[in-house]
This record gives C-alpha cells, structure tokens and sequence, in this order.
C-alpha cells in the first residue's frame, strides 16, 4: 500500500486516541484513511487498488466512485464494554469535522463525506448498526505514486503494438476529465509535439457495469473530452479522431473487480 495512505489523519483532543488494542488485526489489514476508536480491532478487510464503490447521497441518489477502494471491518474487544452506535457516529462526526471533510450524506446508520487533500480526491462512507461492530469504506482517487507515462514509453509501444492503454480518470458517470489525470495528458500532449507526423484516435471502453447503450455512449463522450483537451492544448485537430466501443472490447474478464479496471481504459491508437 502507497506511503502516506494508511492513518493520514490525526485528529486532536484525542478523540478516537487510544491505548493498545486487546486483540489483533486480522492478517495484515491497517486503518486507512482515518484512525479507529479506541478498543477496537480490525475483523476483516477487503483491498483493491483499482476499483469502484456506489457512495449513498441519498435516495435514489448515488455516487460511483472508481480509485483505490479499501473496506474495513471493525469490531470491539469485548462486547459488554462497547460504545453505543450513537457513540461511534458522534466521534467520527468529530474526526471528519476537525480534518475538513464535507457531508454528502447522513442518515441513522449511514454517513458520506468527501476530501480533497494535497490534490487527492478522497470518499469516506461509516456504516454502523450496532456499537460493538462498525464498517468504513474508503476510496482514494489518483494515487499519488501512479506516474503518467511516459512520452518513449508511449511512442515505443505505439510502434510496436500500434496502440497503448491509458489511464484516464472522470467524473462518475460523466466525460469530465479528474484534475488527477491532468500529468497523463500532458504526457500526450508532448507525445505529439516532439512526434509532428504522429496521428492518434482516442479509444474509449467501459467494463460491463450498466446498459450497452450507456456505456458506449459514454465512452465516446470521454474519448471526444480528451480530444478537446489536447485541441486546447495546441495539437492540430486534424491528428486526432475521437472513437467509444463501451463494453465491446474488453480485455480482462469482467467477473473479477481487476478485470473491470483494466477494461475501464482509454487507449491511444496509431492511425
């Protein structure tokens, strides 16, 4: 796990500061994002680097969110001892408050917040039923330790195999390009500036989740944002042609939560 991921906030008063946990962690789950409360222990955890979760905005309002996705299980040393499920909200209303987060959502058991710290878009959503177990689920956009590719990376895999993967990062469900993507663009961008005869079609796919119709749609809507950016940018728009396949074209299988990452991609192609 990246460095500068795991327990980044510290929150003062010693709100949720505690003394050694009784029992231990299950294998080799750590908080993430935000510290637990004192007294309790780490039952199971679930990681991915590249995935996504559906954040509550209420209903039927969601939020799908694509990034590094970790899901935390906790429970409490001892259950006669546990604090009440009010208890638990009422400290990590606390801790998000002091750190700068911003509600999305709240209701009896569910709360949704967002940050944006050191330009890392970040989603925190706490789900508690009962006081002596609570779960929180975190994404984190755009790790700071995924470098954009590079310019000879690029060129060498476009001469060799005529195209190369992309990471591109958007908005939910819409074609507008995440501030975290802006140094892969740039890195296009030089791609065809130091390249002058070079021509590329900015492919779009999707993985399966939701309609044909949708996805296709939207993937050429992202790959035509692209297009734009780089137009911006200066390069002639005579090199470039904007082209969306959605789920047509995958090329990991979409049973698994890292195939559909490696089929949510943009790819450049050589024309």
């Amino acid at each position: 796990m990246p460095s500068g991921w795991i327990a980044s906030l510290c929150v003062a008063g010693g709100v949720i500061a505690g003394p050694a946990l009784a029992a231990p962690d299950y294998g080799n789950c750590k908080d993430v994002l935000v510290p637990r409360l004192p007294g309790f222990h780490i039952q199971e955890c679930f990681e991915q680097k590249r995935d996504a979760y559906t954040f509550a905005q209420g209903t039927p309002k969601e939020t799908r969110v694509e990034g590094h996705l970790v899901d935390t299980y906790y429970r409490h040393d001892a259950e006669s001892d546990a604090p009440s499920s009010r208890t638990v909200r009422t400290n990590y209303e606390s801790v998000f408050k002091q750190a700068g987060w911003t509600v999305v959502y709240a209701d009896s058991d569910t709360l949704t917040e967002t940050q944006v710290k050191d330009g890392q878009e970040r989603w925190v959503q706490l789900m508690s039923n009962a006081g002596d177990f609570y779960e929180l689920v975190t994404v984190q956009k755009g790790e700071p330790d995924e470098e954009a590719p590079t310019v000879a990376g690029m060129l060498t895999a476009l001469n060799e195999d005529g195209h190369v993967p992309v990471q591109i990062d958007f908005d939910p469900g819409k074609a507008t390009i995440r501030p975290t993507s802006q140094p892969t663009v740039v890195q296009i961008a030089a791609l065809l500036e130091d390249n002058p005869l070079l021509k590329l079609t900015i492919e779009g796919h999707t993985d399966n989740v939701g309609g044909a119709k949708v996805n296709k749609s939207l993937s050429e809507a992202r790959a035509r944002a692209v297009v734009a950016v780089l137009v911006t940018m200066g390069i002639a728009p005579t090199r470039l042609k904007a082209a969306g396949f959605g789920q047509e074209r995958p090329v990991a299988d979409n049973a698994t939560a890292e195939g559909r990452a490696k089929n949510r991609r943009l790819e450049l192609v050589k024309q």
